[in-house]
């Protein structure tokens, strides 16, 4: 194997651990012949409906695709789900499972809630909505799940759209990269002390 080759094997490694765990992202709009079908039916305390390759399961509550017609929307087919009670949930998974990274999501208050200002717990964590359809960036990478609670007014209802998400899966570690550049570096290293003639005839 001559230095070329080395060398060439040695950029194709690193290109192949660049894209390790990379997926195009995908945008679950529910504009789509899905979405149209299941437009007003309701689902709720356990029911669920899948669109775009997520599946959306309540907790508890009602959850519908809907109409442009949402306070706040788009003007497009939306998500709206209603917290009645302090446990009520949207959970949002991978159809047919497995582990997923969640982008971005757009949301705002909507039906029902005339407050400027709602708090929703993402995976847990607070996430302030408005009156206005806002892109929110969650960067959740490899989970298996992601639960949206929180109750607008104890009464009112929320709006999702546009859901940015791409498949999950095994990303290097920088204690990886390291490892791999570590090598890379000997590799180069064994090549300069080696005798020019060898190199020559290799």
């Amino acid at each position: 194997m001559n230095v070329k080759t080395l060398l060439l094997t040695a950029a194709a490694v690193l290109s192949i651990g660049a894209s390790a765990g990379a997926a195009s992202a995908a945008v679950v709009d529910f504009d789509d012949a899905v979405g149209a079908s299941i437009l007003f039916n309701p689902y709720g305390f356990g029911g669920s409906f899948s669109d775009q390759g997520l599946t959306f399961t309540s907790n508890g509550s009602f959850m519908y695709v809907w109409d442009g017609t949402s306070p706040n929307s788009n003007g497009t087919n939306n998500n709206i789900f209603a917290g009645f009670n302090t446990n009520d949930a949207e959970m949002i998974t991978l159809t047919g499972g497995g582990l997923f990274n969640l982008n971005s999501i757009d949301l705002a208050i909507s039906w029902y809630d005339g407050n400027p200002t709602e708090t929703l717990l993402v995976n847990g964590s607070p996430l302030v909505i408005t009156q206005s359809l806002t892109t929110y960036a969650l960067n959740l990478t490899n989970v298996s799940s992601v639960t949206i609670s929180g109750v607008p007014s104890n009464a009112g209802y929320w709006t999702a759209d546009n859901i940015n998400y791409s498949a999950g899966g095994a990303v290097p570690e920088p204690e990886t990269w390291a490892l791999m550049l570590m090598g890379l570096g000997g590799l180069g290293a064994v090549l300069r002390r080696r005798p020019l003639a060898a190199r020559l005839t290799a």
